[in-house]
């Protein structure tokens, strides 16, 4: 294409040539990433920049980089085979309390494997369970447990959890002070870290709360999966001896 009459001529430096070139060469490099296996001879005369200083080969620099990759997958390997072995050793925990609470004669006994079992098994420090029931009648009397409540859905000490219970999703991490102090009473300080289950898929029945003096062990971003196995197995055990 012509340029027009008084327009200039735009020229490139020296230095956008050379970037030019170069990216070319990237370019070209990378449409053709078996240019080195036909011109094996380069190889031996390519020096690349080695963090420390000193040149190394390219093929140097290449196995370099391949063992540094091969650390990484290593260790997202590691990483993966122990996630595997934890969620086995929790599938086998939950399979177990599941037997036990569901195979349990009474609720009260159902209610005994289910605090035993989250104790032993699960690394809880403290537990509560919360049952709702609807109106103002008293409702049948709860498992003789101390911390088994049963409560009103309307009573005025659950406005503390209405975003909680909103949803049917487990969640992890810190409750506030009024939240612990309702369900652990005397034991709140326990509760460093919690899980709170909400129990129930179309109306939200009740409420397990388990609480860990670590820190760590109810993180926010810890998965929920195995706590909604759980929440399903405690509602549905409780409900088939005792239709709260």
């Amino acid at each position: 294409m012509r340029k027009k009459a008084g327009e200039k001529e735009t020229r490139k430096t020296p230095l956008e040539e050379v970037q030019e070139r170069e990216q070319s060469i990237a370019k070209y490099l990378q449409t053709h990433p078996d240019f080195f296996a036909r011109h094996p001879d380069l190889l031996s005369e390519l020096v690349i920049p080695h963090p420390s200083g000193a040149a190394i080969s390219l093929v140097e620099r290449q196995l370099a980089l391949l063992r540094g990759q091969n650390r990484e997958l290593k260790r997202q390997l590691r990483d993966l085979i122990e996630n595997a072995m934890v969620n086995d050793d929790l599938s086998k925990k939950v399979h177990k309390l599941a037997l036990g609470v569901l195979t349990a004669a009474t609720p009260q006994a159902a209610i005994e494997v289910l605090f035993s079992s989250l104790q032993t098994g699960f690394d809880v420090d403290v537990i509560a369970l919360r049952l709702f029931f609807d109106g103002e009648s008293l409702p049948p009397p709860a498992p003789d447990h101390l911390n088994v409540v049963r409560v009103s859905r309307n009573a005025p000490e659950l406005e503390v959890f209405a975003s909680v219970l909103k949803s049917p999703q487990p969640i992890c991490g810190r409750l506030t002070g009024e939240q612990r102090d309702y369900l652990f009473g005397e034991e709140a300080e326990r509760a460093v870290s919690c899980a709170l289950i909400p129990l129930g898929e179309e109306q939200c029945r009740g409420m397990l709360a388990m609480g860990s003096q670590e820190p760590d062990r109810f993180r926010a971003d810890l998965g929920t999966i195995f706590l909604d196995y759980l929440g399903v197995i405690v509602e549905r055990s409780l409900h088939r001896h005792w239709p709260y």
